[in-house]
């Protein structure tokens, strides 16, 4: 991108029907930025945008036109699913391989909707400590990455997007590990030693 004159941009690029994509002004003082766009608007037929607008228009294109958003969206995708393979396995086995503690629990007296509170709440708290070192480290990263001369911007969804997304990978990791604990049976557990 280069910001030059018109008579400059004349000079330097190939001659086109439009050779402008956009101009810069400044308002002058008193006159508030969105009356002169709205005024530019009027007497030109072109679009006039204040300066947050036009930051705003072009971080929204570049969300529509970027490829970037694509992979990475694509990575997120594959980072969900190895997600929910990996939460959902690891919890599984640690269930699985407690079976005899649970069923302990149980047989002292522990009803089934306690047991199930335990195995969400050790999902809860695996959830929540991965949500913050996650989006402690995207942030440090992202704050190195800026020092560096890259552009990053973490948008305000970001974090409420990743939160939904492990609470989600939480809540089926644990629905699916809770199964053996409820349908299991002291006696039997206790029988196999």
């Amino acid at each position: 991108m280069l910001y030059t004159t018109f008579s400059n941009a004349t000079r330097i690029l190939p001659p086109e029907r439009r050779q402008l994509t956009f101009v810069l002004v400044n308002a002058a003082p008193k006159v508030a930025p969105e009356d002169l766009a709205a005024r530019i608007e009027s007497a030109t037929g072109l679009r006039a945008r204040t300066s947050a607008q036009f930051k705003s228009d072009t971080v929204h294109w570049f969300l529509l036109n970027s490829e970037d958003v694509g992979d990475i969206g694509a990575m997120l995708t594959l980072a969900i699913s190895v997600g929910f393979g990996v939460t959902g396995v690891m919890l599984y086995m640690f269930t699985n391989e407690n079976l005899r503690n649970y069923a302990v629990l149980s047989a002292m007296g522990a009803t089934p909707r306690l047991l199930l509170t335990m195995v969400f709440a050790q999902a809860g708290l695996c959830g929540l400590l991965g949500t913050g070192l996650g989006l402690g480290l995207c942030a440090m990263i992202g704050q190195l990455a800026i020092m560096a001369g890259y552009p990053f911007r973490m948008m305000w969804f970001t974090p409420v997007l990743g939160a939904v997304t492990v609470i989600l990978v939480c809540l089926v990791a644990a629905a699916l590990s809770v199964r053996p604990v409820l349908k299991m049976e002291p006696s039997q557990v206790f029988s196999g030693r």
